[in-house]
């Protein structure tokens, strides 16, 4: 697989012209933004290279990147939107592509399946909230508890 690398970063104020672009794979690609971390200490080459070399989760990526940019909510991102047609055309096409191939993903497929599922979820270990007395999963016990106390 390869991406698409900015030569001169957007973040930089590179553009998207064919000549600011270099193929290169994952792994030169997390080099490239490396680099230019050493080279110039900017934050968001810290983002892609720990991104791209698959350190640093997603979620931290996103974080990291609105806290940069100082997005808070949406705000931000209509001023964007409406300001710069290159990310209005980005959020377009990442818009029109489904979310996932599969149809109804975390349904049963089959009466058994529900079976089997329902089955599971009966063996797992119940906790008793000291509250109500009502018996709730681990993953469950603490969201139950903050709503519980609440009452």
């Amino acid at each position: 697989m390869h991406h698409m690398h900015h030569i001169i970063p957007r973040h930089a104020g590179g553009t998207n012209d064919p000549s600011n672009l270099v193929k290169l794979s994952v792994e030169e690609h997390a080099e490239a933004h490396k680099k230019l971390w050493e080279q110039y200490g900017r934050k968001e080459d810290w983002i892609a290279w720990k991104g791209l070399s698959g350190t640093l989760p997603k979620e931290k990526i996103v974080h990291e990147a609105n806290k940069i940019n100082g997005l808070k909510g949406n705000k931000k991102h209509v001023e964007r939107y409406k300001s710069d047609p290159e990310y209005a055309a980005w959020c377009r096409q990442r818009q029109s592509k489904p979310k996932s191939t599969t149809v109804n993903y975390f349904k049963p497929k089959t009466q058994e399946h529900a079976d089997n599922i329902r089955k599971a979820a009966l063996k797992r270990e119940r906790i008793v909230c000291s509250s109500c007395g009502k018996g709730y999963t681990k993953a469950n016990i603490a969201k139950h508890e903050r709503a519980c106390k609440g009452k």
